[in-house]
């Protein structure tokens, strides 16, 4: 197999080990660190999420100029050179700003939490900062990975680290220690991660790294390409994160743990639909260069939507059926509140995460300028909608204004995309959902009455997950999926057979 269908494999296995990692050690951590503790641990990877903002966007950004420098390696290691300079600045930004953060966690968090929670989160604030000024620094080794399709590398790097870092966190957390030490062990790693990445690049792709700073001209060239794409990640955060900052402000740690385990789903989501779109990447980017036109594009971000969205609503259609009764076995009957918070965020993102290969092509054609503008408008709507719905009906109203920024956003990206891109999003959605839309929908709803018929606790949600994901794959590969999708299915499978994989 070549790297795309390796890396797009190894892609859906990460996926899986996060997933089973997540339903494994979440409760284990839950009853551990308790629903406070557990609270503090999601504030503190909000905070973590605002400091990654301080890469400016610029990873992206460099991946499309390594990916124009791929046949010339001269050009591509003193373009590395350059961007470790800038990077090494950006770091000290985020130290900067993790100091700041610390120094702000009694102001912000004081009035709805005790003073030792408020000492824990600042330290962790250090901890968390330390960890991502490295792995920022070291980002352009992974933008360059990346750019030479070195995902085998990149996949199995990301499956270890994760299988690692959890044992490590076990042992942690066995050993009586708090949220302060998991933040610490999870820091750690996540530079090591880095570090790696740096010396795979070194020794593998042999890059020869020459540190320099880099023109203005060419700053002004990259940071013209990511200044939009940083706004889009400050959006983004807003939408995700500021939530559970105001919960955590407003209400307190608890509140923020019920709706961090509603919106825990919301990164595997993500994860499954950016396995394909991130892979395409570099050839997407290629065929641009190429002058593709409209229609082109169009027949592409089908073609890409399409099998993101056969995977995202056997997830999404297993989560409607049978996420209250799985949520309450999982964590207990506290935790059934976040059913709803679930449903109100990952219903409309499923959409969004439907065709997110628009944001490739919005990037090269010099238009993401217009999406970053929406996306940050819809966040800014996003805070004081948030607020309001906070108070009238608690973590699930901020789950609702979250859902329909999400979907406002979207519609009015699509208006972009028809009239400055030129694609036709009528025939988009038409042939995106044909098919895999009523299919879904009555899957769905069979699987609503059937569910009343099954055996209660963890044998009947077993029973009904594995008929549900039965009857979802007969239906979409019988009936909705084209004749090119169910061929691209038997080829991944046979080349994911040992004895196969010569013949791939």
């Amino acid at each position: 197999m070549n790297q795309r269908m390796s890396g797009a494999m190894l892609s859906y296995l990460l996926i899986l080990v996060k997933l089973v990692v997540t339903l494994l050690f979440t409760p284990f951590m839950l009853s551990s660190l308790g629903t406070e503790g557990y609270g503090l641990f999601a504030l503190a990877g909000a905070m973590a999420a605002y400091l990654m903002i301080l890469d400016f966007g610029m990873n992206d950004a460099i991946l499309r100029f390594f990916v124009a420098h791929e046949n010339d390696r001269e050009k591509r290691d003193a373009f590395l050179g350059r961007m470790l300079s800038l990077y090494a600045v950006l770091a000290g930004l985020v130290l900067l700003a993790a100091v700041g953060f610390s120094t702000l966690a009694e102001p912000v968090f004081g009035a709805s939490n005790t003073p030792r929670q408020v000492e824990m989160l600042r330290v962790m604030f250090l901890y968390i900062g330390s960890g991502t000024a490295v792995l920022v620094a070291l980002n352009p080794f992974g933008a360059l990975l990346s750019a030479t399709e070195s995902f085998v590398f990149l996949r199995g790097l990301e499956i270890a680290s994760t299988l690692v870092t959890t044992l490590a966190l076990v042992a942690v957390l066995l050993a009586g220690y708090g949220p302060v030490e998991v933040v610490l062990v999870t820091a750690s790693f996540t530079a090591l991660q880095a570090l790696l990445r740096l010396g795979f690049a070194v020794l593998r792709i042999e890059v020869r790294v020459r540190l320099a700073w880099p023109a203005l001209d060419e700053l002004r060239s990259v940071g013209g390409y990511a200044a939009p794409i940083l706004l889009v990640i400050v959006a983004e955060a807003i939408f995700w994160k500021f939530d559970a900052i105001l919960i955590g402000a407003l209400l307190g740690a608890a509140p923020v743990a019920v709706y961090a385990i509603g919106v825990t789903f919301n990164k595997y989501f993500m994860s499954f639909a950016t396995a394909i779109s991130r892979i395409m990447t570099p050839e997407i980017v290629r065929r641009i260069d190429a002058g593709a036109d409209a229609e082109t594009l169009t027949d592409l971000m089908i073609r890409i939507s399409r099998a993101q969205a056969l995977v995202l609503l056997m997830i999404l259609g297993g989560l409607i059926v049978f996420g209250e009764q799985f949520l309450t076995l999982w964590l207990g009957a506290e935790f059934a509140a976040s059913y709803p918070v679930m449903l109100l965020v990952l219903v409309p993102y499923a959409l969004e995460l439907t065709g997110n290969v628009r944001n490739i092509v919005l990037q090269v054609k010099g238009l993401y300028w217009y999406k970053s503008a929406i996306t940050l408008g819809m966040a800014a709507l996003n805070i004081p909608l948030t607020v309001v719905l906070l108070k009238i009906w608690g973590v699930s109203g901020a789950a609702a204004s979250t859902g329909l920024a999400v979907i406002a956003g979207y519609l009015v990206i699509a208006i972009l995309l028809q009239r400055r891109v030129g694609i036709k999003m009528g025939r988009y959605w038409r042939e995106t959902w044909r098919g895999i839309f009523p299919a879904f929908a009555g899957l769905v709803a069979v699987g609503l009455v059937g569910a009343s018929y099954l055996p209660a606790g963890w044998i009947g949600l077993v029973m009904g997950s594995m008929l549900f994901a039965a009857a979802y794959l007969v239906a979409m590969l019988g009936l909705a999926a084209t004749q090119s999708e169910r061929d691209l299915c038997r080829r991944a499978v046979r080349g994911a057979l040992p004895g196969r994989r010569r013949h791939a």
